[in-house]
């Protein structure tokens, strides 16, 4: 029994990959709305927590952190949008789909048992961003978003160096170069 499909050139295989990806680098470009929301949730989270721990007798991140429930509900709701009105989805839009919700599943686990490790939640988590950025530039070809992950990863080295308060600031830093700017030069990208 003969397969119905026929034997595809190199030529044609080579042009089926190049529009999977062109699909892929549309689909997952138009979310930028993702670097810019968490971006901006983190950053603000991080130098809200850092302001508390230079200003007040309050030492409890989970304060400012609360914030990222928020963002997360946000996320479901636009994704689950998203999902409705896509009219094609590639392989690799579901990778990058499962990449960051893998990387989110380890941000609330750790955050989670944040107290016992002294909110010294930063460095790790920060050093972790750095891979689901890093692929994502590089499922997409976007310079920015690959050295936003270079940067992550950098920051995280820094953060493991630094007394805990000035982390928060640190990761705020982090956050904005890693995410908020190739958030935004996606965004000016996909027009």
């Amino acid at each position: 029994m003969q397969p119905d499909h026929e034997n595809l050139s190199a030529q044609q295989s080579l042009d089926i990959i190049t529009a999977m990806i062109r699909q892929a680098k549309g689909n997952v470009s138009s979310n930028s709305f993702y670097f810019l929301l968490w971006g901006w949730t983190i950053a603000v989270a991080n130098m809200g927590v850092f302001v508390m721990f230079r200003f007040t007798e309050v030492k409890d991140p989970t304060i400012m952190f609360s914030i990222t429930i928020v963002s997360a509900v946000i996320s479901l709701v636009y994704g689950a949008r998203q999902s409705r009105r896509s009219k094609s989805t590639t392989i690799l839009d579901a990778a990058n789909m499962w990449i960051w919700i893998g990387y989110g599943v380890i941000c609330f686990t750790i955050a989670a048992f944040g107290r016992q490790i002294n909110w010294q939640v930063n460095p790790i988590l920060i050093t972790v961003a750095a891979v689901p950025t890093f692929v994502t530039g590089i499922m997409l070809r976007f310079k920015p978003l690959m050295f936003g992950g270079a940067a992550l990863w950098l920051s995280g080295i820094i953060l493991f160096l630094v007394p805990i308060d000035i982390q928060f600031l640190v990761a705020a830093i982090a956050i904005t170069i890693g995410y908020l700017v190739p958030g935004y030069l996606l965004r000016k990208s996909n027009g």
